[in-house]
């Protein structure tokens, strides 16, 4: 049996976003028939409509060049995940290796630019470092991935031996459904504060993304735990793990990098109520915890004696930042915890914005907050 092999004159675009803001893909190979989908053909144009999990396809068609194509209609400015079926079957784009886990598939990422937030999910001028490792869980007696991203400057300190500049960090957690790297790949996390940074609008500083999942051995996959966390739903609600083992973690952060004493954690979803809990367990580590999206209850809230109720708590030195969509299936949770921190007079800020439980909102959630803690 022979192999026959195609040979490509120039690398492929696979994609192009063009000025009218449609999208060219292309894909070359032996095929009988090839399809385009992505999340970006969502049901109508109003953002609020919007659902990640809204899947289309669009046929491609074979042409003169051996490659099959299709230009999808115009986008609105928005980050968007996309993937090819060839003869029924899930393919990613071999060309494009911006790329995310989704359940037990990784999809590409396209994004396109236009407004001053979006243009912040595009790769900036200056770029730091990723660093992807492991810290080991003494509550679950296992090693646990985590993504710490270092800023450009912090990697420049690190030449200079005489150099004692510290650096505040962020702890940023994902949800039921995502894992370590879901905030650098869906969340466009690092372009977002390399932009930032780039722009003058914060100063640098350390995010610790950690794998928030239970129970999942180091030499498994690390997109095995979306199947893990949906499966097992209902327990990890009530599992107060990475709560406990925060204290491991923080203990790895803190001997191994230069961060100073300035530390927040943010959340979303239920990592969103992870966060509360950690704030909760240890009273006075971070000065803000972000709330995007949370899937909190009162047992989330801080813990206060209750005789101060409705006394002055400025001395509380955490600040809450709670982010909801207004058509997002969790609002009433947001609403109802908002209104149990400001009847015990807890400093907090709460804003609803069109949209619901997706990335979309997420991203723009995680810029606010970063421009607030720099206040």
């Amino acid at each position: 049996m022979g192999w026959l092999t195609l040979v490509f004159s120039s690398p492929i675009e696979s994609y192009k976003v063009n000025e009218d803001s449609t999208v060219s893909f292309c894909y070359c190979g032996i095929a009988r028939r090839v399809r385009v989908q992505g999340d970006f053909l969502y049901v109508g144009e109003n953002s609020s409509r919007y659902r990640d999990n809204r899947i289309r396809s669009v046929k491609m068609q074979l042409q003169s060049d051996g490659c099959f194509h299709a230009t999808i209609r115009p986008l609105q400015t928005e980050t968007y995940t996309y993937s090819f079926r060839v003869n029924g079957k899930h393919k990613t784009d071999p060309f494009n290796h911006d790329t995310v886990w989704q359940m037990t598939d990784k999809w590409n990422i396209v994004s396109l630019g236009g407004t001053p937030q979006t243009d912040l999910y595009l790769p900036s001028k200056v770029r730091g470092q990723l660093i992807q490792t492991k810290w080991y869980d003494r509550e679950e007696q296992l090693n646990r991935r985590v993504n710490i991203y270092l800023p450009a400057a912090y990697v420049e300190e690190m030449t200079n031996s005489s150099s004692t500049r510290q650096f505040p960090v962020l702890y940023l957690l994902h949800g039921i459904n995502g894992y370590e790297g879901s905030w650098t790949e869906r969340g466009r996390a690092i372009q977002i504060i390399e932009n930032l940074i780039d722009q003058g609008q914060i100063e640098p500083l350390i995010i610790v993304m950690p794998d928030c999942n239970t129970g999942i051995h180091e030499d498994r996959p690390s997109h095995h735990t979306l199947w893990n966390n949906v499966w097992h739903y209902n327990r990890l609600c009530h599992d107060h793990n990475l709560e406990i083992a925060l204290e491991d973690l923080m203990q790895h952060i803190d001997t191994t990098y230069r961060v100073s004493d300035q530390r927040s954690i943010a959340g979303l979803s239920s990592g969103a109520r992870i966060a509360a809990n950690i704030v909760t367990r240890y009273p006075g580590t971070f000065q803000y915890v972000g709330l995007f999206s949370p899937v909190v209850y009162k047992e989330q809230l801080p813990k206060q004696p209750i005789d101060t109720i409705g006394q002055d708590t400025s001395s509380f030195t955490t600040s809450y930042h709670i982010y909801m969509g207004k058509d997002d299936m969790f609002i009433n949770n947001g609403r109802r915890f908002h209104q149990r921190l400001t009847k015990r007079n807890f400093p907090h800020t709460y804003t609803e914005t069109n949209g619901s439980h997706t990335w979309r909102n997420w991203r723009v959630y995680l810029t606010d907050f970063l421009l607030q803690i720099q206040k």
